[in-house]
């Protein structure tokens, strides 16, 4: 049965009888001979109750996640020029960028080009890199991959900007990134050799990952 808003005023105008089944209607059980008046006030207070609730359902609503046809698409550009790099692992890098629409209708007129350069650092602090390498870009370009140089400690990536008419330019750079070195017994060792090697590297397996690999990549080891 459909519950319909309950008020004193409707209520007081019903017959005694009416109540006692709209009473049952609702699951109130009254006792013989009650009183209308504490018919009408357990009527009241249940049609409070199920006011409560209703309010809590729509409020259960408004909060709910969105569909996901609703979700609204995160934009292409947030017309900012900012470059990322996060490591996927110790041999390779993700980097990610955006750039200001402005620069890149500076780019597109001038016929520039853009590009990743990665520099490559022995330490935290020193200011001339040791090595670095260039990835051509489009202005489409927004994220790239890329597998790291072996042996090196520390890289950051610019987003460089080049023409015929001015010097190749950076225009956002990543902060300086360790890149998590490897142990040097490990580095130190090769295949087919007998070394000392600790409890927790032979339980890491590491014995038998070097043994099968010299096996099947001897030939990466001879002179």
């Amino acid at each position: 049965m459909e519950k319909k808003f309950l008020s004193r005023q409707y209520l007081e105008s019903m017959s005694t009888a009416d109540l006692i089944s709209l009473a049952d209607d609702y699951g109130i059980d009254i006792p013989d001979n009650l009183n209308r008046r504490f018919i009408i006030g357990e009527l009241l207070e249940i049609a409070e109750e199920l006011e409560q609730e209703k309010n809590q359902d729509e409020d259960v609503l408004l909060t709910e996640e969105p569909d996901d046809e609703k979700i609204a698409e995160l934009p292409k550009t947030y017309n900012d020029t900012k470059i990322y790099a996060m490591l996927r692992n110790p041999a390779w890098v993700y980097v990610f960028w955006d750039i200001k629409e402005s620069e890149v209708r500076k780019i597109n007129t001038e016929k520039a080009s853009i590009s990743l350069r990665a520099f490559f650092f022995s330490d935290k602090y020193t200011e001339k890199p040791e090595e670095s390498f260039d990835i051509q870009l489009t202005t489409e370009d927004r994220e790239r991959t890329f597998l790291l140089p072996a042996g090196k400690k520390f890289f950051t990536v610019s987003l460089v900007y080049s023409s015929s008419r001015e010097s190749p330019s950076p225009l956002a750079t990543t902060q300086r990134i360790e890149i998590p070195q490897e142990s040097e017994q490990i580095k130190n060792t090769q295949p087919g050799k007998n070394f000392e090697m600790s409890p927790l590297v032979r339980l890491s397996g590491m014995q038998g990952l070097l043994h099968d690999h010299y096996v099947n990549h001897r030939q990466s080891f001879s002179i």
